[in-house]
């Protein structure tokens, strides 16, 4: 058997192809077989996902940690699955075996759904089988690796190079699969750029993890390199890390911004950064679990060929850690779905639609169908991930319904059934001492206002609604969310998503009230989350007064930097009623030159919280300086006005204009 192993290992090599083994038999025998193939890989080499550690020499990680293994290399890979099955974790640990390399895969289902391990033992079965007592399988069919891999890398490199040297406003957008040299390209660009002239160049991508590669290749060919945290640079030159609302918020000065990963970022925060910056290069993976490609590429490729119709869009097809058709990497998106595409839809004869449970029987029978609803959901969300789809599989409370319009699929919707707790873990939670999974909401309810009703209530969390996008926009979401809500039997429905304008719009035209604004930015969305629900409950007066009174409290610290569309529906949602101030005369007199904006600014603060009406009618400035309580400098960078005095001057006409709309 040995000699079998050491073929395939050659005929790996010989086709810079990497292969996956599945091992069926019992504890003496797999163990035995696994150090065989061991024998013919040096320890370097060999990282072991899951299980004990049975070889100090090997490289041990967690089953849940293989993205640690990002930007790392490895040529053998050995999965135990005893201890669990992460989705996420297995794709990342294979995408740093290197071409000519194996993937050992010891399957256990013992913590699996049925449904789940039905998708994984038909997805294993397509792998290369070794069994106990049985005649082993023939090799694959091999051809020797031909081509030049760094053909299309060398390319993106001298793009790269172009939106320095070219005119202004004319950016790059890079796109690539896994493998492809996406983040060499820019530490390649980055460090030829840093040798050639002095230059400041600035990164941005969801975390400093993401761009560790983007570094790594940088600091080999630069010169005299210095080399921090988040740095690299000579005597002339740097390249430096800045979070991406960091930079929104400082909007440091460089010659050329490089974001990472762009797909993970959100689409406001991403066309911020081309009103910013003229020199930028937009480079982000498109298939797999770091981020997805059809929702980047209609929401933020499409404004940019609209606001910036210089863009250049140059995608990297040609893989440089393996060769093309790569048996392992045409598995793991055939199994994970991570090459899921919308289709483009043929004109509907009929606009209705109806609304259909998809059981998750139906969708491992049918992979066609399931296909289809995952490219929607991978389409209307910027992070879907392998787990996400083994969580649909393998999630008893969590349902999808398919959207059907003339027999074709158009939509889905992704719920899980919450709540029904008992009355002693409600107390738990609200100690701190337990936080049951799958409960978001009521969890949430229960433990930051208070309601313990949320959480004995039964209730159903929408978790999202996708619409294919060629009928977005034509009232099927709000129509297919009231046919939900109707044959809805629980006490409430929620949902939680990143706050953005548009989809609090979306959700309380449906009847959705707002509860509960997270503080936190979400590290994924850059959004604070936010907490919507609707329902004949007698706590939903309650709640939305606890959260109007937190989010005034907390406008000018942690809800300081929220965009003004949001801050602006929000209060318009409230109840506050007009009220009359006897400031106005301050106020007046402030406008025509006298008292000062210092003394005047509580009264203005409270006169427009006082009022949805005020609110509403307030400028972008207005909010931005008194709401939010911006510096006079930030404002006067995002609404492009030079100086307090202009600045003061234009807020004190704003003012003017609001006492007319709105008598005080």
């Amino acid at each position: 058997m040995l000699d079998y192993f050491s073929h395939l290992k050659e005929s790996a090599a010989k086709s810079n192809h990497r292969y996956g083994l599945v091992l069926h038999g019992d504890l003496g025998w797999t163990a035995n077989t696994v150090e065989m193939i061991k024998s013919l890989y040096c320890y370097s080499d060999t990282v072991q996902l899951g299980g004990e550690v049975r070889d100090a020499g090997v490289r041990y990680v967690n089953f849940k940690q293989g993205k640690t293994l990002l930007g790392q290399e490895c040529n053998l890979l050995i999965c135990y699955l005893s201890e669990g099955f992460d989705a996420n974790s297995f794709c990342a640990a294979s995408g740093s075996v290197k071409g000519g390399g194996l993937v050992i895969i010891l399957p256990s289902f013992n913590t699996i759904s049925p449904c789940g391990q039905c998708w994984l033992e038909t997805a294993f079965s397509r792998l290369i089988q070794v069994e106990q007592s049985k005649p082993l399988t023939k090799h694959p069919n091999v051809s020797e690796s031909t081509g030049v891999p760094f053909t299309e890398q060398s390319l993106a490199v001298k793009k790269i190079h172009k939106v320095l040297t070219g005119h202004r406003k004319r950016p790059l957008v890079m796109t690539a699969d896994r493998g492809r040299g996406k983040s060499s390209a820019l530490g390649l660009a980055a460090a030829e750029l840093m040798n050639q002239r002095s230059i400041r160049i600035c990164i941005t991508a969801p975390s400093l993890a993401t761009v560790t590669p983007v570094f790594e290749h940088a600091q080999i060919h630069v010169k005299n390199c210095i080399i921090k945290k988040g740095r690299v640079s000579n005597s002339n030159a740097s390249l430096e890390f800045i979070a991406p609302d960091e930079l929104l918020r400082g909007q440091p000065d460089c010659d050329l911004l490089l974001v990472d990963e762009a797909s993970a970022i959100p689409v406001p925060m991403l066309q911020k950064m081309v009103e910013f910056y003229n020199r930028a290069v937009f480079s982000t993976t498109i298939h797999g679990y770091e981020g997805c490609g059809r929702g980047f590429t209609i929401k933020f490729e499409n404004w940019l060929r609209k606001t910036r119709p210089g863009t250049a869009f140059f995608h990297l097809n040609q893989p440089i850690r393996w060769a093309e058709n790569d048996p392992l990497e045409n598995w793991l998106f055939e199994t994970f779905l991570l090459d899921t595409d919308l289709k483009t839809l043929v004109a509907l004869e009929q606009v209705e639609v109806r609304l259909e449970k998809v059981s998750k029987q139906q969708l491992v029978n049918q992979p066609h169908i399931l296909r289809e609803l995952f490219a929607l959901l991978v389409n209307a969300h910027y992070q879907t991930t392998p787990n996400d789809l083994m969580l649909l599989l393998e999630e008893e409370e969590i349902d999808l319904y398919a959207v059907v319009s003339s027999d074709t699929y158009v939509g889905c919707i992704m719920t899980i059934n919450e709540g029904g707790l008992e009355e002693s873990l409600i107390k738990s939670i609200q100690r701190g001492q337990r936080r049951p999974k799958g409960h978001l909401v009521p969890v949430t309810l229960a433990n930051h206002l208070g309601i313990s009703q949320a959480a004995c209530q039964r209730s159903t969390r929408i978790m999202r609604i996708a619409i294919h996008p060629d009928i977005q926009r034509t009232g099927i979401g709000t129509e297919i969310l009231s046919q939900f809500l109707q044959s809805s039997d629980v006490d409430f429905v929620s949902t939680s998503f990143g706050a953005t304008a548009e989809l609090i719009r979306f959700w309380a035209k449906s009847g959705f009230s707002p509860v509960k604004m997270g503080t936190q930015r979400d590290q994924a969305s850059g959004c604070h989350s936010i907490i919507m629900v609707k329902g004949k409950v007698d706590w939903l007066e309650s709640a939305r007064e606890l959260n109007h009174q937190s989010i005034c409290y907390l406008l000018t610290t942690q809800f300081s930097d929220i965009a003004i569309d949001i801050v602006r529906i929000l209060f318009v949602m409230s109840n506050a009623s007009v009220g009359n101030h006897e400031s106005k005369t301050l106020i007046m007199n402030y406008c025509l030159g006298g008292a000062s904006y210092e003394s005047i600014a509580p009264l203005l603060f409270n006169w427009m919280l006082s009022s949805s009406d005020i609110v509403r009618e307030s400028s972008d400035l207005l909010v931005r300086k008194v709401l939010q309580q911006r510096s006079w400098e930030m404002c006067g960078k995002e609404f492009s006005i030079l100086g307090r005095k202009r600045l003061e001057q234009q807020l004190k006409a704003d003012i003017q204009f609001l006492l007319e709309s709105i008598k005080l």
